[in-house]
């Protein structure tokens, strides 16, 4: 199973996995309210309603057991669907995300929800951007960085706010503490809107996790980072027979 991310999509936080695996491996994926073909208005934007509809779109799917991929806001919807149905979710795979939301992510949101309030999407889109790892922004020119805010621009989910919006308010630490299932949390040494601490204290929480870092990446990994990823997933799957 698939948990995007705040202001993503599965075919955008997923698709060089998608790619990658689709071969070897049935890969379910679910749109959150607001981003893909999901209205805004098609459920409830909530930590228990997310996770739920996950578990029973993997359940629709024909599968009784499986693990679960998350990134970002998707590892919390990833660990409230394992705290909620233990009997389905088999492993996590917990990627540049937190149990607690931290001051920079706080910041982030505020900002965010201030520029899309402006009516200001160009402004916004460049934003994001500006949130990448300072490996990327460096290898653009003024060119290739206005290419990136246009695209930005142009995909960015209407229901993109209110995801980020439930970010914020995330805090499933205590629910971490009580996880027992194989998990691996992949940190991005030089994430911009989640501190790698935060991510780090993720794995620290839930018993037993292994932690996997990838210094030099942001919080969206680069076409290269994803390949490392997409390998080390691929590994500890196998490793844990999932």
């Amino acid at each position: 199973m698939l948990a995007h991310g705040a202001g993503g999509s599965v075919n955008a936080n997923f698709g060089q996995v998608i790619e990658a695996m689709s071969g070897t491996r049935t890969l379910v994926g679910m749109n959150y309210p607001g981003s893909g073909a999901t209205p805004e208005g098609a459920g409830l934007l909530d930590l228990g309603v997310l996770a739920d509809s996950l578990v029973g779109a993997a359940v629709d799917a024909g599968f009784e057991t499986f693990p679960i991929l998350g990134l970002s806001l998707g590892t919390a919807v990833a660990v409230s669907a394992a705290a909620r149905h233990p009997n389905r979710v088999s492993g996590l795979l917990l990627t540049v995300g937190f149990a607690r939301v931290d001051q920079q992510l706080r910041l982030v949101v505020d900002t965010w929800t201030a520029l899309a309030a402006s009516g200001d999407r160009q402004a916004l889109a460049g934003y994001l951007v500006s949130l990448s790892s300072p490996a990327v922004l460096g290898s653009l020119d003024r060119a290739a960085a206005d290419a990136a805010v246009t695209m930005t621009q142009d995909n960015y989910p209407n229901g993109g706010v209110n995801q980020a919006r439930l970010a914020a308010s995330v805090d499933t630490l205590d629910v971490c503490r009580e996880l027992a299932l194989p998990t691996v949390v992949f940190v991005g040494g030089q994430d911009r809107i989640v501190l790698p601490e935060s991510t780090r204290q993720l794995a620290a929480a839930i018993p037993g996790a292994t932690v996997i870092e990838y210094p030099d990446a942001g919080h969206i990994f680069t076409p290269d980072e994803a390949a490392a990823w997409i390998d080390d997933i691929g590994e500890f799957l196998r490793a844990r027979d999932l």
